[in-house]
């Protein structure tokens, strides 16, 4: 049976009703009231956890695209409004992560959404602890949001992929584009507003799960200062599930915090093949290219897909790597993307050159 209902500006879409007994009853969107041309943002997860927090933070949802996806492209969609645009969210395949599996995701969503001009790479990843900002030493957290964003490069630098030179060191010859300008004016004006106030993350996750109260089960609440962390470099996890066993005195001190709400640091995404559980690696890649998050998809995206990365942290990247914290990071991380789309300006993202026209182009240039 369909129905036909009106979204919060009294437009009608299609549903679908599917009953289950006498009392109880399912309605499921059928098709967005929206054409595919009239999408603008393409946000990418690589993780099932990551995209629920997508959804969590849409302020309507317009269910399954008008027009199919095309016969190459094997994404599945979720299509929704978030901060008065209408935004493509599409996850990476279950159980497969990595830059090639992001370029494959990406490729199809920009071909079957063909007027998306931006994109953001959203979901969790390592925060490198202690890094220096202008003289300052900032602390991360976890729970923290990091943001790609570097005056001398793109925000974004792939650390194992390179070549080994005479006298030992390394060199990176894998150069990665600077996202949009129309992303990081956006970004400028959010960091200087963050000099007056403080972020929305905690207002949009507390959102989310009013919106979604089985969420609360699922770990996308805030697990509790305690149970963030930091070992020493050289002391590994002693085994099981959690640091329940690990030595309490080899944990490094660090001051407590104003409160508990998530910080959003701008830094050096660094991106590579293969998950790091290792604090001694985490050292020399913070070294080497003063990066302060560490993650594996974005390579995949950067040169073919005009976007941004944006990070919840959820480990330090070291032996004592568990799952706790990835679903609060990936609610910090998605409302932190939803509060960057309300700087971005209408006008200056039309005028962006299309996602699609970036890909092609990129494809032209390689070498045969």
């Amino acid at each position: 049976m369909r129905l036909q209902v009106r979204d919060s500006r009294g437009l009608n879409f299609n549903v679908k009703r599917q009953a289950f007994g006498k009392k109880s009853s399912v309605y499921r969107k059928v098709n967005s009231p929206y054409g595919n041309d009239e999408y603008t943002i393409g946000w990418v997860s690589a993780l099932p956890i990551e995209m629920a927090a997508a959804k969590g933070m849409l302020d309507e949802e317009h269910g399954d695209p008008q027009t199919p996806p095309q016969e190459a492209d094997h994404n599945t969609y979720l299509l929704g409004a978030m901060s008065g645009f209408k935004v493509v969210i599409a996850c990476l395949p279950k159980d497969e992560l990595g830059a090639s599996s992001a370029a494959v995701v990406a490729t199809g969503m920009l071909f079957t959404f063909p007027n998306i001009r931006v994109g953001i790479m959203v979901g969790i990843g390592a925060g490198i602890p202690h890094y220096d900002d202008d003289d300052e030493t900032r602390d991360i957290r976890l729970g923290d949001v990091v943001i790609g964003s570097d005056r001398g490069s793109s925000g974004v630098i792939v650390y194992d992929f390179g070549k080994r030179l005479p006298d030992g060191s390394f060199e990176n010859i894998y150069a990665l584009d600077r996202p949009p300008r129309t992303l990081r004016t956006a970004l400028a004006k959010m960091e200087a507003e963050h000099q007056t106030r403080e972020n929305k993350i905690c207002q949009y996750i507390n959102s989310m799960l009013e919106k979604y109260p089985y969420m609360r089960k699922k770990g996308f609440a805030y697990p509790g200062s305690s149970y963030d962390q930091l070992f020493g470099e050289t002391y590994r996890h002693t085994g099981g599930r959690s640091c329940a066993a690990c030595d309490p005195t080899q944990q490094i001190h660090r001051e407590g915090r104003f409160d508990t709400s998530p910080e959003i640091h701008y830094g050096v995404v660094a991106t590579g093949s293969a998950v790091v559980k290792h604090a001694p690696t985490r050292a020399q890649i913070k070294q080497r290219h003063g990066a302060i998050c560490l993650e594996m998809e974005a390579a995949g995206l950067i040169n073919n897909f005009p976007c941004i990365v944006i990070r919840g942290i959820s480990d330090y990247a070291d032996s004592h790597k568990n799952d706790q914290w990835h679903s609060y990071a990936a609610a910090a991380a998605a409302a932190c993307a939803k509060e960057l789309l309300e700087f971005v300006q209408p006008t200056a993202l039309d005028a962006e050159r299309k996602a699609k026209d970036c890909l092609r182009k990129s494809l032209n240039s390689r070498p045969m």
